[in-house]
């Protein structure tokens, strides 16, 4: 009798097993085709670093999962949503985006449109302001997704950017594992390895970093000071939902210290300031809802 019963769960368990993947493919719809039209030649941007761009593009997009990505065979001089329309149509595709970059004071600012084929109107508006050609080329393409297909379901996923070298990467590395030990969202690392949808980027920048050696009385001082700005942005709307300017300052004899403590202790204090309002922030949302 128990094998009989045995032989009948290895029968079932397999039928229950292939009734539950067919229903999850029913429940989930399929996913768009969009077709991707490539940055237009432009003065504003070097060649290399707008292809770049295209084939990153292409990769987050289908990493999303919320769309299935597919080219021209050319490249068309098209810019009306009739004519886009009329593109998308002929590649089967449900929708299209069309891009453009222009050169303004600090980068380059990317503006890009998602047409939809049925209704030959534009559905969604795409932004990427002012950002240096080397992240239009490695960091952008992810943070258009949110803007071009919408948030990803699941908990808010942030990635975190520096601009610049130095001081600035050495904190952002540090606000990556406090803000990830907070455990309230996912925090991607600065080395690309993750390629998960952002929701969020932050982005840090130092406009200030000076050490100066003074003499006061009989005794030579380090005296530092650090300002910056972290900010943390909604890709699917484009707000900016923190950003908080702090000012380091530090004072150490000279005989008992370094530049390079000075400098590690400058970054220590900025970002202890940086999540310090981080967290007063995250306090004051739940209260400000109930008003």
């Amino acid at each position: 009798m128990t094998g009989l019963v045995r032989c009948a769960a290895a029968l079932v368990l397999p039928i229950l097993l292939l009734a539950a993947a067919r229903a999850t493919a029913r429940a989930a719809p399929p996913a768009q085709r969009i077709l991707v039209l490539p940055l237009p030649p432009t003065p504003a941007l070097d060649a290399n670093v707008a292809r770049t761009f295209d084939a990153r593009l292409l990769v987050a997009l289908d990493d999303s999962r919320r769309v299935v990505t597919v080219t021209p065979s050319d490249e068309p001089d098209c810019t009306t949503t009739g004519c886009l329309a009329a593109l998308g149509a002929a590649a089967d595709a449900a929708l299209v985006l069309s891009m453009s970059v222009v050169r303004e004071d600090r980068g380059v600012t990317l503006f890009g449109t998602v047409v939809d084929v049925k209704t030959a109107t534009a559905v969604r508006r795409v932004e990427l302001d002012r950002v240096t050609e080397i992240a239009l080329a490695k960091q952008a393409p992810a943070a258009l997704v949110p803007q071009i297909v919408g948030a990803p379901p699941g908990p808010p996923v942030l990635g975190i950017a520096a601009v610049g070298m130095g001081a600035a990467q050495t904190a952002a590395l540090a606000l990556t594992d406090q803000l990830a030990a907070l455990h309230a969202f996912k925090v991607l690392p600065l080395d690309g390895t993750d390629r998960s949808t952002l929701t969020h980027t932050a982005e840090l920048t130092v406009t200030e970093l000076t050490i100066d050696t003074r003499r006061h009385l009989l005794c030579t001082w380090l005296e530092g000071t650090l300002v910056g700005t972290f900010a943390i942005t909604e890709l699917g709307t484009g707000r900016v939902v923190f950003t908080k300017t702090v000012t380091a300052t530090a004072r150490r004899r000279a005989h008992f210290s370094s530049r390079s403590e000075m400098n590690d202790l400058l970054i220590e204090q900025a970002v202890g300031d940086w999540m310090a309002a981080f967290r007063e922030a995250r306090r004051a949302k739940p209260a400000a809802g109930k008003s």
